[in-house]
């Protein structure tokens, strides 16, 4: 019996597969009630049954608001469907799981299938990649992992081949799919596989083309032949009159899409539809589309996902001749534009040798015969009354001829032997006596599956059943080293010197996965025990030398002030493990010196949330934004910035008038798109004048050098000095960074350096005590600030100054967030 999990799926916005490893083959599942490999990722409701796939799909047309198609794209976001036919909703989630429930039906093999190995798209954020996992685990499987999408079209590739030599060699994988695209850059070194770098768009697939064939040739054709005041909108708004049409169309223009790849020209027949214009009159056309029709569409599209493979080459320094190969990967790359286009530019060979629609489920399941299980199936509970157990270590693929395999083996063993046996007979290690460890050198036919029984045998020569009797190891074969962190993960912390939030990395992208790290972070404002006030700390996905608004927030790490034993202070600091798994999945626990208490999970993800209301006022104040840098680059005479920000704001402009158009209940991927490009614009300005707010971020940390070196001089003690040190040292690390971000944290270190010394001055004590009693009114619990100033009051006449220091912080928490900056505090000391 393997231990291994075995079982692949490929979970895809179009069509979904299922795989299954065994003894070295990987079979792809067919429908049974079909004969197809692929299962349409539709799902329908009528009355109460429940369609997925071909039926769902025939299902459309009689009643296309109970029927959903394409949610892969809205995994990980706060979309729902609304369902006609049960006057209800369901999730992405949801649905995604009654997919995955109807593969199992494809394995009739009678055997449970507990877990599965899943795969995403490598550009999948880290809210869709645990949306992916929670479909697993709601379908029925007791252990999900993820695979990303171009190591397993690598691996099925690898894996396949014979008498292609692939040591050292790196190629380049281009998946374009029905939804999402990705294009990733791997590389074998020392027989492990491993993505290197990668881009990715999750909005861009061939449903995407389907939309365009909408928009650009059909509504045209339509508004030319009936009157139509808001074709398009009537289509994608889910209270249109036509939304029930738009679903229907979608299915019409992929099957000529389909047809396109095989034929120079096909038809729409719309007078198989009802189509009425806005004063009844029925349309009635054929529509004839052309490839080059179709080409024309498409092309603005796939020059996008060049430029995505050029970036990747550009970042790594390398041409495409140090390129093996591209492969070609995703249902797709059959259009025959997508495969002359990319041949064209990259000058060198596209490899089409693996099945584009089924090369990731087959790879997906070579890595499931990799994994170990983790859960404990039926026939193994049955073996558990043996007196022996037998823990077994060994590389499940090599490109030795031979392979060291050990064991521990727990349990009496006096009188007992063991003995390994090939499949094929031609290695028999013999009877040897069992001992608590067991070490062999297993020898391997090339560029095979090796198959090995292990027997335990007691004194009489019976043998006992054991949990796990099989080695299994692929000889010439390759396996993943790890999957890479497409996007930094990042704490957004307050960076109350410049009244912003600065970002704080956790996992750099590109790190290998599992990853975990430790931090120590102090506690910005008191919080007190039994209320609701918590400490709240955003976790964001993106790169850590941006702004924090740039990024998509991932949710937060959350302790409740009635979580807590007692009060905890200002200033206390909190321990922070932060592991991320190999699937994604992100645990954070805490450790509160100030109460002794350990939390094992404080992190609280969140689904993402697009507003059209809230998209459009945020992009209305990008553009105000970019208006006021561009100014102020003009007046200082940066030509150059000043041009390159002008064309933001032009991206900006034209980007607002697409989300002016849109409608609030809009039923495609439009919003996350713009949203997505928002982003993208809103970095482009913070890479234009990152050279202005490195000056100003080294203008302020010299500053703050300058002014904590004398105070630490002066009246610092062993620990102050020792932390100025610290920062000293390192200095020539930071001070050249082009990161502003960098070089303000570390002057807010020096801050706080300087704001410990002076916190232990009477003079300092007072004058804050004075300020603070002047913006008494402002504070948000002026009983509470009464009551706090009447304290300070008395502990300054009996000169009890570390009574009124934690008087202050009391108040200082008090006070609104934008009066909460050390830069304000410098400025009433009159000692700084």
């Amino acid at each position: 019996m393997s231990n291994t999990i075995n079982f692949g799926i490929d979970l895809g916005t179009s069509n979904s597969l299922i795989a299954k490893f065994d003894r070295g083959d990987v079979q792809v599942f067919k429908n049974p009630s079909g004969f197809k490999e692929s299962l349409p990722s539709i799902v329908g409701f009528r009355n109460d049954r429940i369609l997925v796939g071909e039926q769902a799909r025939a299902y459309l047309l009689r009643d296309s608001r109970s029927v959903v198609s394409r949610f892969k794209r809205k995994m990980g976001t706060s979309e729902n469907f609304s369902i006609q036919s049960l006057d209800a909703i369901r999730t992405p989630v949801d649905l995604s799981a009654l997919v995955l429930k109807e593969l199992k039906s494809f394995v009739q093999t009678g055997e449970e299938i507990d877990s599965a190995v899943i795969t995403i798209p490598a550009s999948f954020d880290t809210l869709q990649s645990n949306a992916t996992r929670q479909a697993g685990l709601d379908a029925g499987f007791k252990n999900v992992v993820l695979l990303q999408e171009p190591i397993a079209a690598s691996l099925a590739y690898a894996n396949k081949e014979r008498n292609v030599d692939l040591r050292n060699s790196q190629w380049l994988v281009y998946d374009l799919g029905g939804g999402t695209f990705d294009a990733a850059l791997v590389k074998i070194v020392e027989g492990e596989l491993t993505v290197m770098d990668h881009e990715g768009d999750n909005y861009l697939g061939g449903t995407d083309f389907d939309a365009l064939l909408i928009e650009k040739l059909v509504v045209p054709e339509l508004e030319r032949r009936g009157k139509f005041k808001d074709l398009l909108g009537s289509l994608k708004s889910q209270s249109g009159s036509r939304n029930a049409l738009w679903y229907a169309l979608l299915s019409k223009a992929e099957e000529a899409k389909v047809e396109l790849s095989a034929k120079m020209s096909t038809e729409i027949d719309l007078g198989t539809l009802t189509v009425e214009d806005d004063e009844g009159v029925a349309v009635d056309a054929i529509l004839t589309i052309a490839r080059s029709d179709f080409e024309a569409v498409i092309q603005d599209a796939i020059e996008g996902s060049i430029d995505m493979v050029k970036r990747i080459l550009a970042r790594n320094s390398l041409a495409p001749t140090d390129l093996k190969f591209i492969l070609m990967v995703g249902g797709s790359t059959y259009i025959p534009f997508v495969r002359k286009r990319i041949q064209e530019v990259m000058g060198i060979p596209v490899n089409t040798s693996v099945d584009p629609t089924n090369a990731v489920v087959v790879g997906a399941a070579y890595f499931a015969g990799t994994k170990e299980n983790g859960v404990a199936r039926e026939g193994a509970l049955q073996r558990s009354d043996s007196p022996v157990r037998v823990r077994m270590v060994y590389n499940k693929t090599t490109q030795e001829t031979e392979e060291p395999f050990m064991a521990k083996v727990e349990g009496p063993v006096e009188g007992m032997h063991y003995r390994i046996v090939r499949d094929d007979g031609a290695y028999d290690s013999g009877l040897k006596t069992l001992m608590g460890r067991i070490s062999e050198d297993l020898p391997l036919r090339a560029g095979a599956y090796n198959i090995f029984t292990f027997k335990v045998f007691d004194a009489n020569g019976v043998a006992l059943p054991l949990d796990f009797d099989i080695i299994q190891i692929a000889q010439g074969r390759y396996s993943v080293v790890g999957q890479m962190l497409p996007e930094d993960i990042c704490l957004v912390l307050d960076d109350t010197t410049a009244q912003d939030t600065r970002l704080k990395s956790l996992f750099n992208k590109n790190v290998v996965l599992p990853a975990q790290t430790k931090l120590t972070q102090e506690v910005g404002r008191t919080i007190v025990q039994g209320s609701s006030e918590e400490i709240r700390i955003l976790v964001v996905e993106g790169p850590s030398n941006r702004h924090s608004s740039t990024n998509k927030p991932l949710g937060m790490l959350l302790i409740s002030g009635k979580q807590i034993a007692r009060d905890l202070i200002k200033g206390t600091e909190v321990d922070l493990k932060i592991a991320m798994s190999e699937s994604r999945d992100l645990t954070v626990s805490a450790y509160l010196h100030g109460t002794d208490q350990e939390f094992s999970q404080v992190f609280a993800p969140k689904t993402r949330h697009v507003s059209t209301a809230i998209l459009a006022t945020e992009t209305l104040l990008l553009e105000t934004k970019l208006q006021t840098e561009i100014e102020d680059a003009q007046k200082n005479g940066l030509r150059d910035v000043a041009t390159g920000l002008e064309k933001t704001l032009a991206t900006v402009q034209s980007l607002m008038g697409e989300v002016a158009g849109l409608q609030e209940d809009d039923v495609t991927d439009k919003k996350y798109q713009l949203e997505d490009r928002k982003r993208e614009a809103a970095r482009a300005m913070y890479d234009l004048t990152s050279g202005k707010r490195l000056e100003q971020a080294r203008l302020s940390y010299q500053n703050a050098k300058s002014e904590c070196a004398k105070l630490v001089r002066e009246s610092g003690n062993e620990r102050e000095r020792s932390m100025l040190k610290d920062v000293l040292a390192r200095e020539q690390t930071f001070i050249k960074s082009s990161a502003p971000e960098r070089i303000q944290a570390e002057a807010e270190q020096l801050l706080g350096i300087s704001l410990s010394v002076l916190s232990r001055s009477p003079q300092y004590l007072r004058r804050m005590f004075e300020h603070l009693n002047e913006q008494s009114a402002t504070m948000s619990d002026p009983t509470q600030a009464t009551r706090l100033l009447d304290a300070g009051r008395r502990a300054m006449q009996a000169d009890q100054w570390e009574d009124v220091r934690t008087v202050c912080g009391h108040l200082w928490d008090l006070l609104p967030a934008e009066r909460q900056s050390q830069g304000e505090m410098r400025m009433f000391t009159g000692l700084v």
